[in-house]
């Protein structure tokens, strides 16, 4: 099959704005449950460990960053017997534009660390278990000369409007370089890459869907008949491929709508419809809502108190997709 690491690697996604910047005072320490997203944490001043990780603890000194990927259960301390406090911020996944400082504990300020909540969507096909639980995101032989480059480079991205926004893409820059240096890496690329066609139509479709996609164009990439192809995706993906493909574009024109400015017509185009009001329609059928009732609802002041998305799949999500306006033909 005709791909590359680097289109692996695009398709690990990293996104949200829950950034915050905690400082742990005395003997401190803050405790994180289990969930589906990954946890980033960077050292900007003093030390402290992760306890709670498959592997055991992780000690963090100045210039580290280090991201939980398993999406286990863990805490932050600054000694290994710190006492630990929920930290609501991190726990509710909640969106900022700059990162608040939480001071932890009493006393001087032992450790100071960029910490942040994301959702993260992995290739498809591949094993969130098969994934190293942390990850050293500056590890490498230049790691050493590198640290006062990262830090200074943190305090900057981590100021001022924007600041969630431009951690988020660092984040997932310095995810992927990482990934591409761990020694497991090339191993899940091949798992996922070569051993299932069916995972790599959906990394195909994910990677761009408003491509002219069809049945036969998705079959014809993963080596496989259209007949086949298309009887062996609905048995193990409980869809049609153009279902999928419909989903994967609406996900992504609303995703468009809530947080960038483009025009209706503009996202209309760039999910892969030649109308916009066959894009409308469609839209609506699919989330119950219209994408202008969409924008409207993202851009109020309570925007945050919604939670990371304000739009959910109606039952129209079922029903099979229809031609009209679209770019395929099948």
């Amino acid at each position: 099959m005709d791909w590359s690491l680097s289109e692996f690697l695009s398709l690990l996604e990293l996104r949200g704005q829950t950034w915050c910047i905690v400082e742990l005072c005395g003997s401190a320490g803050f405790s994180i449950p289990p969930h589906d997203g990954v946890s980033f944490y960077a050292i900007m001043q003093g030390s402290a460990r992760i306890a709670g990780i498959s592997g055991g603890p992780v000690e963090l000194v100045p210039g580290e960053i280090k991201m939980v990927l398993s999406g286990e259960a863990h805490a932050l301390r600054a000694r290994p017997d710190s006492p630990t406090q929920s930290l609501d911020f991190l726990r509710e996944e909640q969106n900022v534009d700059t990162p608040p400082v939480f001071r932890l504990g009493q006393g001087a300020v032992v450790a100071r660390i960029l910490c942040g909540r994301l959702r993260v969507t992995w290739p498809a096909g591949l094993r969130r278990m098969s994934m190293p639980p942390i990850i050293d995101m500056a590890a490498g032989p230049t790691a050493q000369g590198a640290t006062a480059m990262r830090v200074e480079t943190l305090h900057i991205f981590a100021s001022g409007s924007g600041a969630a926004a431009l951690l988020t893409r660092y984040a997932a820059m310095t995810l992927a370089l990482a990934l591409r240096n761990h020694p497991q890496c090339p191993l899940l690329f091949r798992l996922s890459a070569s051993s299932d066609p069916i995972a790599h139509s959906l990394q195909l479709v994910a990677a761009d869907p408003a491509a002219d996609w069809s049945v036969a164009s998705l079959a014809q990439k993963v080596g496989m008949s259209r007949s086949n192809f298309a009887a062996r995706f609905a048995l193990e993906v409980g869809r049609t491929p153009m279902e999928v493909i419909t989903e994967r574009r609406m996900l992504f024109a609303a995703e468009l709508l809530e947080t960038g400015e483009l025009k209706i017509v503009e996202v209309s185009a760039r999910a892969g419809y030649r109308s916009e009001a066959a894009f409308s329609r469609r839209f609506t059928r699919y989330f119950g809502l219209s994408p202008s009732q969409v924008r409207r609802k993202s851009q109020r002041p309570d925007r945050m108190a919604d939670g990371p998305s304000l739009w959910q799949p109606g039952e129209a999500v079922r029903e099979p997709p229809r031609r009209e306006g679209v770019m395929t033909a099948d």
